[in-house]
């Protein structure tokens, strides 16, 4: 056994706090979405069928959703040849709205971590192991883990580092590789 992996089971990282830490941080960025986008306190014309009309606080449309979509990295996605203006449709029809609806809060939010859940972990995961790999070697140290905490500024003390290095290091070589990285955080669920 690896020495940094003696506390591995004594200190393992507390998934449900990241986990509802991450959960509160895409409640956040919906809330932000939202409050961009949304017409509130501003008088909108709004295409209704036949006829324009004057609301106010309306919340958002379809082209609003899209670009929150946009903007939060979940982009529409094609449909078996079908544009991503359909699966935007889609999403809002599967929320019992019509293609015309203006979104409140609550039917915009319900959409976003629709599409929150449909997205493919992986790519975000190795995003986020790049972060901590800024040269590119495709293994994370101590080093990289000092300079991640300090860019962060959380001030963890090197035995915790040490700690988190035992902790994803499973083929004990002293640094965390890209599967070691993705293969532990599918398994605490921390994506």
């Amino acid at each position: 056994m690896h020495p940094l992996q003696q506390n591995h089971k004594e200190s393992s990282p507390p998934s449900l706090k990241k986990g509802l830490a991450l959960l509160q941080e895409r409640q956040k960025e919906i809330e932000a979405a939202f409050d961009t986008f949304n017409v509130q306190g501003r008088e909108a014309l709004v295409l209704d069928s036949f006829r324009i009309a004057k609301i106010k606080g309306a919340g958002v449309g379809y082209h609003e959703l899209k670009a929150s979509l946009r903007a939060l990295d979940l982009p529409a996605k094609l449909l078996e040849g079908i544009e991503p203006k359909a699966d935007v449709l889609a999403a809002m029809r599967a929320h019992g709205l019509s293609d015309d609806s203006v979104l409140d809060f609550t039917s915009f939010s319900r959409i976003l971590w629709s599409k929150f859940n449909e997205q493919d972990p992986l790519p975000t995961m190795l995003k986020t192991f790049r972060l901590f790999d800024k040269e590119g070697s495709g293994r994370i140290g101590l080093r990289d883990l000092r300079r991640a905490s300090k860019e962060a500024e959380l001030p963890l003390k090197e035995e915790e580092l040490e700690r988190m290095i035992a902790y994803f290091d499973q083929n004990s070589s002293g640094t965390i590789g890209e599967a070691e990285f993705v293969q532990v955080m599918l398994a605490a669920d921390l994506q």
